[in-house]
């Protein structure tokens, strides 16, 4: 009897030896040699028709290893579908790949992860506002090498759309509406948020949140400038609680020191912004301690208009998927900061200062760049962050480990994405310098991969220049600047 002949008839089989104690066990003999049968025959003509091991294979890499201390030898990276299958010594013979690249001798990190971003934003001035799509912010956001972002204020209807991005777009783990205060801050923009007066109308909002399939919860801690009531600590509890059972991390939208000692007090996860008008306090160093909640200062944003008005700092970093016109409109005529931000700009050395005090004690620092807001255009937001927490004296092992392993640890999906080993999610850069000594050297990447996937960081560019904001005009980005107040 024939492996073909017993599947097809196997019915009238069952039914002929199921009928007595003998008859089932003999059924279960033949089904199980047969089934080992076919596994044996489809493995190997598996064998026969595969061409290759692997579907790429990277030979002569160093690797960043988990601790950001140093790199490895160098190493061969085998890349199967979207993972990293293997990671073997130079010394040990090379196993067939479809493609194979020799990156003679390149570091390797992890692709970055930006904790703090707005996809619905393009990082143009509020005066002048210029509106980007979705994809064309997710696109810039690659350019740089960042292969997640984390979106912490997004509509019921782009959650939608992120829903549908596939693997040709970094990972996005969005919030979607934030938890607020009536009329609290990110209502001034005119998306759906979540306000919330008191405890009772939480249930509700907590259903709306959780049908948006949010990969974590934002909740928001601010008086807009004295003028309203922030969210209770009950309310906040309350929130933090729920996201805790949902398997969501809190992040909560702090500014003032007693503000983040409420957040950590209610269950928070991650701080999204830092203290810095007023130097932290030990009791504010301890409970982040004992909490292991997430610092994530996001200095570029309240620090880069200021800096590009004062040093065109920003202008001159790598703007080449950035389209003229948007480049116009932010860097032909740089805006004075508004008057908070002119005051966070004279006052960064206490941002500093809080940083590294708080990365001396332990504290995680995870690197986020508030992308979509002014002078923080999606991708280059990140690379700004970086030389900002450069400049506040992270070492650049810290900085590393800020938008890699410690970003990851931060959204819960570090064994996923973070670091380079087998099994995880092919998203890494490739660097012809070494960035543990000069944390510049992420400004100018090699190679990025997506999934294992090569970035053509060319078709970026194209595709960045075919789509034009949408805003009123701006002069010609070959203007002389004008940096006057």
């Amino acid at each position: 009897m024939s492996i073909r002949h017993f599947f097809k008839h196997r019915d009238y089989y069952r039914y002929k030896l199921g009928r007595n104690s003998i008859g089932r066990e003999t059924l279960m003999k033949v089904t199980a040699i047969t089934s080992c049968l076919i596994l044996a025959s489809s493995n190997s003509f598996a064998l026969e028709t595969k061409k290759n091991d692997y579907d790429l294979r990277i030979d002569n890499v160093q690797i960043l290893t988990s601790d950001a201390k140093g790199f490895s030898e160098n190493s061969r990276i085998y890349i199967q579908d979207d993972r990293i299958a293997r990671i073997t010594p130079m010394t040990k013979t090379a196993l067939s790949a479809e493609n194979t690249h020799n990156a003679q001798g390149s570091y390797a990190i992890p692709g970055l992860i930006d904790l703090h971003v707005h996809l619905n934003a393009s990082g143009s001035t509020y005066k002048n506002y210029q509106y980007l799509p979705l994809e064309t912010n997710l696109n810039n956001q690659l350019y740089y090498g960042v292969t997640a972002v984390t979106d912490l204020l997004m509509s019921g209807e782009m959650m939608q759309s992120i829903l549908q991005l596939d693997d040709s777009a970094p990972i996005v783990f969005a919030s979607g509406p934030a938890f607020t205060n009536p009329k609290g801050h990110s209502t001034q923009f005119g998306v759906k948020v979540h306000e919330i007066d008191s405890i009772d109308q939480i249930s509700a909002s907590w259903d709306a949140h959780l049908s948006y399939q949010p990969k974590l919860t934002k909740a928001i801690i601010e008086t807009m400038g004295g003028t309203a009531i922030p969210l209770s600590d009950d309310v906040l509890k309350e929130i933090g609680k729920r996201s805790q059972s949902a398997g969501l991390p809190f992040f909560v939208h702090v500014s003032t020191l007693e503000d983040g000692k409420r957040a950590i007090r209610a269950g928070a996860t991650a701080l999204a912004h830092g203290i810095n008008f007023e130097p932290v306090d030990n009791e504010f160093i301890d409970l982040m301690q004992q909490n292991k909640v997430t610092y994530i200062p996001t200095l570029s944003v309240l620090h880069n208009q200021g800096d590009e008005h004062d040093h065109q700092s920003i202008s001159q970093l790598d703007l080449a998927p950035i389209h003229p016109k948007m480049k116009a409109c932010l860097f032909n005529q740089v805006q004075a900061p508004t008057a908070s931000r002119k005051l966070a700009w004279q006052k960064k050395s206490i941002a500093y200062n809080n940083v590294v005090k708080l990365a001396k004690a332990g504290i995680k620092i995870g690197a986020g760049s508030d992308s979509g807001n002014p002078y923080s255009p999606h991708g280059l937001g990140l690379i700004s962050e970086v030389l900002a927490l450069h400049k506040a004296g992270l070492s650049n092992q810290q900085i590393l480990l800020s938008m890699t392993k410690v970003a990851a640890q931060t959204l819960n999906v570090s064994e996923d994405i973070g670091s380079i080993s087998q099994g995880k999610r092919a998203d890494f850069i490739l660097l012809n310098k070494n960035p543990i000594e000069n944390i510049q050297a992420i400004t100018n990447p090699e190679k990025i991969y997506l999934a294992g996937i090569a970035v053509e960081r060319e078709k970026i560019i194209e595709r960045s220049h075919a789509t034009p904001p949408i805003g009123s005009s701006c002069e010609s980005s070959e203007k002389k600047q004008d940096h006057s107040i």
